[in-house]
Order: structure tokens, then C-alpha cells, then sequence
């Protein structure tokens, strides 16, 4: 082994068996044990590995002896350091001791996590075993409480059974009494019918006896609508008659009011003219062959408004004896529609089947 290799007094190396490393020391304080900034990759520094691996030592039973070589070791190289190069050949054998001690430590720890780790499986199938125990034991039980209820609902559907048999045969009994009973309905209802055959030959008879009344009395009311219709074209002609008498009438009021609004102007000029009948007695007879005029016309306008009055008193009278003609064929009219739909019901049959 080359002697600028072995460490010197002031050297030492980390205390973790797997570092090796030199820490450095200049003599003050306590010397370091291990190195202060190692970390490896499992993120544990070199002081918590090798305090693993001195329990992996003490759990393989080899605590005291590893113990006791690390202190001896220690005080070896404390005191042989000074003797190093001496020593060289017991410095390698203890070497090649201690990592065949570390070595086997490391194996031992090893196998100790390894059967912690079965262990631990081993825990865990028992659990899974037992929760498997428990979860048969519950479908047991639920197996148990499903046949215990199968069995009631057998009972109860054997019950359920026994009454739909029962029933059955009350609706078979019932069923063939309502056969009988339709036997029975059948033999009446054959006799039904035959009544019903007279029937509607009466019936058929007494409907074109009706149906002969219903064109006679169409006939007439076809001649009385005409009737109607004359009618109401000479109201309507009488109407337009008085409209326009009407309106005669009205031109000849407003004629009137002009005139007596020229007599009351000839009056006014009448009273100025005495005023002046002295001085202007030409005048006046001129205005009073004028009045005379006007009243000759306003004579022949009052006569004309009286005849117009009576023409429109006529045309009232023709118009009221019309609208009574009107009213008079719209009563006929009526009551020929009142004779149309009361003649069926008057010939509807009246006999009647008996159901019993």
C-alpha cells in the first residue's frame, strides 16, 4: 500500500462504512464523525445510514462485536496513526475486516426488510382473508332472510292461488247463467223485432202520406213567397214614393221660409213706405202692387205645400196598408212552417217494443 495514502494525524474519514470520505479537521473542538454535507440518493445523510446500519447490526446480532471493533478501530487509529506506516499491513487486515463485517451487516439488514416486508404481506392477505370471512358470513345471512321470504311468498301465493281457483269457478258458474239469460234475451228480442217489422211498415206508410202533405204544402208556400216578394216590391216602390215626397215637401218648406222672408221684407219696407205715403205716394203703390204680388205668390207656393202634404199623407197610407199586406203574408208564411214540422211528429208511430 503506498504511504501518501495512509491518513495522517490530523485526517479522518467519514464514519459510515459505504462514504469513506476524509473530513477535515484543524484541530479545535471535537473532531467531526461524519460528513456534514453528504446526501445520498434515498436523501438520508451519512450519519442517519450508518445509524441504520448499526441497527441493522444490533437486529443481526452483531452489535457488540461491530461495536467493539469501531471503538478499538477508533482508538487504533487515534493511537497508530503516528505508526502508520509501520502498521500498514494490520491497517489493511482490519480494513478488509471491518467491510466483510459491513458487508455481512448490510445482508443482515437487507434480509431483515425483506422479511418485514413479507411480514407485512402476510398481514395483509390475513386481513383481506378476514374481511372475505365476513362479507360470506353477511351473504350467508342474507342467503338465510332471501329463503325465509321465499317461503312466505309461496304461502301467500298458494293463497292467492286457491283464491283465483275459487273465483274462476264463480265466474264459470256466473258466465253460464249469463248464457241462459242471453238464450232468454235472444227469444225476446226476435219477437222484438218482428213488432219492429210492423212497425216500420206502418211507419213507411204513414211517412209518404207525410211526404204527400209536404209538397202541397210547398206548393203554397212557394205562392205565398211570391206574394211576399210582390209585396215587398211594391212597399219598397211606395217607399221610394214617400222619399221622394219627402223631399218635395222639404224643397217646399225652404221655398216658404224664402218668401215669408220676402214678406217680412216687404212688411218692413211697407212700414217705412207709410212713413213716407205723403211724399212718395207713387212709391207706395208700387210697393204695394208688389206686396200683392208677393202675396199672390206666397198663396200659390202655400197651396202647392198643401197639396204635396196631402200626397205625402197618401203616400203614408199606401205605405201602412203594404207593410200590413207584408205582415200579413210573413203570419201565412209562419204558419205554414209550423204545419211542415208538426206533420211528421203528428204521423210518427206510437206503438212501442217491450224489452221484458
Amino acid at each position: 500500500m503506498p504511504t501518501d495514502l495512509l491518513p495522517d494525524a490530523q485526517t479522518r474519514t467519514c464514519g459510515y462504512s459505504q462514504c469513506g470520505q476524509p473530513l477535515p479537521y484543524d484541530g479545535r473542538g471535537r473532531p467531526p464523525e461524519y460528513c456534514p454535507d453528504q446526501r445520498w440518493p434515498d436523501g438520508r445523510s451519512c450519519k442517519q445510514l450508518a445509524a441504520a446500519e448499526r441497527a441493522a447490526g444490533r437486529a443481526a446480532g452483531l452489535d457488540g462485536p461491530l461495536d467493539s471493533f469501531r471503538a478499538t478501530g477508533e482508538r487504533l487509529a487515534a493511537v497508530a496513526s503516528p505508526l502508520a506506516r509501520q502498521l500498514a499491513e494490520l491497517v489493511e487486515a482490519v480494513t478488509a475486516v471491518r467491510d466483510g463485517a459491513l458487508a455481512r451487516t448490510g445482508e443482515a439488514e437487507r434480509s431483515a426488510q425483506a422479511a418485514a416486508e413479507q411480514v407485512q404481506a402476510e398481514q395483509e392477505r390475513a386481513d383481506r382473508a378476514h374481511r372475505g370471512q365476513r362479507t360470506a358470513e353477511s351473504a350467508q345471512r342474507a342467503a338465510e332472510a332471501d329463503r325465509d321470504r321465499a317461503r312466505v311468498a309461496a304461502a301467500e301465493a298458494e293463497q292467492r292461488a286457491a283464491a283465483a281457483r275459487a273465483h274462476a269457478d264463480e265466474q264459470v258458474r256466473l258466465a253460464w247463467q249469463r248464457v241462459a239469460e242471453a238464450d232468454h234475451a235472444r227469444g225476446q228480442a226476435e219477437s222484438a223485432a218482428a213488432a219492429a217489422v210492423q212497425a216500420q211498415s206502418e211507419q213507411d206508410r204513414r211517412r209518404e202520406l207525410a211526404d204527400q202533405r209536404a209538397t202541397t204544402a210547398g206548393a203554397e208556400l212557394r205562392s205565398v213567397l211570391g206574394q211576399r216578394d210582390a209585396d215587398r216590391a211594391t212597399l219598397a216602390r211606395l217607399r221610394e214614393q214617400l222619399a221622394a215626397g219627402q223631399q218635395a215637401v222639404e224643397a217646399g218648406s225652404a221655398e216658404l221660409a224664402r218668401v215669408r222672408e220676402r214678406a217680412e221684407a216687404l212688411r218692413t219696407e211697407r212700414d217705412a213706405a207709410r212713413a213716407q205715403a205723403e211724399t212718395r205716394g207713387v212709391e207706395l203703390r208700387a210697393a204695394a202692387a208688389q206686396r200683392d204680388a208677393s202675396q199672390a205668390a206666397a198663396a200659390h207656393l202655400t197651396g202647392e205645400c198643401a197639396d204635396l202634404r196631402r200626397a205625402l199623407a197618401a203616400a203614408q197610407a199606401a205605405t201602412a196598408t203594404a207593410s200590413e199586406r207584408a205582415d200579413g203574408a210573413d203570419r201565412r208564411l209562419d204558419q205554414l212552417i209550423a204545419s211542415l214540422a208538426t206533420a211528421p211528429a203528428s204521423t210518427a208511430p206510437a206503438s212501442t217494443v217491450d224489452p221484458g
